[in-house]
């Protein structure tokens, strides 16, 4: 977002610089460049307008296109992620987003408990993923038996996965 705006700045203050400029007959170098008949005036010319299109219309883009994706599963809401966490993140969304709400990976699914409401600690997410039902829990330790009242299916995803999907949980619930 941050690139949109300076790439938005920086062309409205160029077109406003070059309107005021034509305005008050400023740029007569520009129209006589532009008429040459010179064919080294020309190549030169046609070589400037390829590059301004190249570094401006392609590369500027791209380069904030590239620098955005590759800070967008760093943090959350101003929160650091692990790898594990990153990890997790990704994984939530391929396998929890659709029945459970995180604003931090922006899922909106109704038919799971709010976990930004919960704010379930690690342990908690993790035994409630391997279980696949609701558990009692004493200071935010879970313990047996499960409450008999879940309908998330039981290892829905398993091992490492399952860890950092309750990592990312975790970490971000009710931080956004």
């Amino acid at each position: 977002m941050l690139g949109v705006v300076i790439i938005a700045v920086v062309f409205t203050g160029l077109a406003v610089a070059l309107a005021w400029g034509a305005a008050r007959g400023k740029l007569k170098f520009f129209s006589r460049a532009v008429e040459t008949e010179s064919r080294t005036g020309k190549s030169v010319l046609n070589l400037s307008l390829i590059f301004t299109y190249i570094a401006f219309g392609l590369a500027v883009p791209i380069i904030f296109i590239v620098g955005n994706r590759s800070n967008s599963n760093a943090q959350v809401g101003g929160l650091k992620l692990t790898a594990a966490q990153q990890s997790g993140r990704e994984l939530f969304g391929e396998h929890c987003a659709v029945c459970h709400t995180l604003d931090a990976d922006n899922a909106v699914g109704k038919v799971g408990p709010n976990l930004d409401t919960l704010k379930p600690p690690e342990p908690i997410v993790y035994f409630t993923i391997k279980n696949g039902c609701l558990q009692q829990s004493v200071k935010g330790q879970p313990t047996d038996p499960c409450l008999g009242y879940g309908t998330m299916p039981a290892d829905i995803v398993e091992g490492q996965e399952a860890k950092d999907i309750a990592s990312f949980v975790a970490r971000v619930a009710g931080h956004t």
